[in-house]
């Protein structure tokens, strides 16, 4: 079976779809799946290539709004033009305009990755027309999948549609690299062990950065936040960081290495994950599958993950999450013995293997 990949930044990944992605192209090539990953030439190096996957470099138009569009709207037509595939696997909703032009030659797989307009650092004229997404997605699939047990109830609800649930998974690809993370703590002067951590790829408003900020700011103790990811994407809240961040608050810029990053997730007390609005984060997957406690906002998002075994603050509430961050720091066994039951939950319902089987078993049935 050939299964051409549209909607991804490209390889290798960095987070959010191009990890789901490079999971589940690295576990199909073993089981009669030939992949082709459609990437930005920007973005994928030349030299990089995973056995077995073909990959197509795309060369796109620079630019904000520009460039997405120009790496859907030319992988689409590459592939109408030049595919020869039993089916296309087109991750984002935000890309689904090009599903008609697909749909002339290929059955589609649509993937949601969460609703992008709901991210504050697009303008309103860009979240109208992501919107309109929605529609384009549920009406040119052949099938719809989501990432996201609510966000799959939210489309069903209003399209009249099936949509499938496949979560997001954890695998065993990278292991901690506690050296290099020791390197960065040692730069900024914090302790092993003796620190929180937040991280996002991109950090916005509804990444709840601000909340963690100003918590550990307001607890005056001996712990700082580490604060990692790209900042920059929106100025004036970085700026806003800086503001109301206290002495103990550490940034440090996104690091591209998922084994680096585990590392500083190990050597945390533990995550602290605000987020006000999510589909189904890795970063909160991942760092579960590490064993370190993790306190969540308590989002239906996050709760349709962590379940019981989570420890979750009122969304939006400083005070409710310097609460949470208070009892860790008294009651380490305690949290330690959830981030275990935890860890065992995360590793036997979302392992990477049994995800991949469930993709395939989906492509066998679109393409039929």
């Amino acid at each position: 079976m050939k299964v051409a990949v549209i909607g991804i930044n490209g390889l290798p990944a960095r987070g959010g779809a191009e990890r789901v992605v490079e999971a589940i192209v690295r576990r199909i090539t073993s089981k009669g799946v030939v992949p082709t990953v459609y990437c930005d030439a920007s973005y994928t190096p030349p030299g990089f290539s995973i056995e077995g996957v073909k990959m197509i470099r795309i060369h796109t138009i620079p630019g904000k709004h520009v460039r997405a569009f120009t790496l859907a709207f030319f992988s689409a037509v590459h592939a109408v033009l030049s595919g020869n595939y039993d089916l296309i696997h087109l991750h984002n909703i935000e890309t689904a305009f090009v599903l008609p032009l697909l749909r002339l030659r290929f059955r589609v797989l649509g993937t949601a990755h969460g609703f992008a307009y709901w991210r504050s650092k697009w303008g309103g004229t860009a979240k109208r027309i992501m919107m309109s997404m929605d529609y384009f997605f549920m009406r040119f699939s052949s099938m719809a999948t989501s990432v996201s047990a609510k966000d799959a109830r939210t489309l069903q609800r209003r399209f009249g549609r099936e949509v499938l649930y496949i979560p997001n998974g954890v695998g065993t690809e990278f292991n901690p690299d506690l050296a290099a993370a020791e390197d960065i703590l040692n730069r900024h002067g914090i302790r092993k062990r003796r620190y929180f951590i937040f991280a996002a790829g991109r950090i916005e408003p509804t990444k709840g950065a601000h909340l963690a900020v100003e918590a550990v700011t307001r607890l005056d103790m001996d712990i700082p936040l580490l604060v990692v990811g790209d900042a920059g994407q929106i100025h004036a809240y970085e700026k806003r960081l800086h503001d109301i961040a206290g002495h103990m608050v550490y940034f440090q810029p996104l690091i591209k290495d998922p084994s680096v990053l585990f590392g500083l997730m190990k050597y945390s007390v533990c995550l602290i994950f605000p987020s006000l609005v999510e589909a189904m984060s890795m970063v909160l997957l991942e760092a579960a599958s590490l064993g370190i406690p993790v306190i969540s906002s308590d989002i239906e998002e996050n709760r349709d993950i962590l379940g019981e075994d989570g420890i979750y603050f009122r969304s939006g509430d400083v005070g409710s999450l310097m609460e949470r961050l208070r009892w860790i720091l008294d009651n380490q066994a305690d949290a330690g013995q959830k981030a275990a039951d935890l860890q065992r939950l995360v590793h036997s319902r979302y392992s990477w293997d049994r995800i991949a089987d469930r993709y395939l078993e989906v492509y066998r049935r679109v393409a039929a």
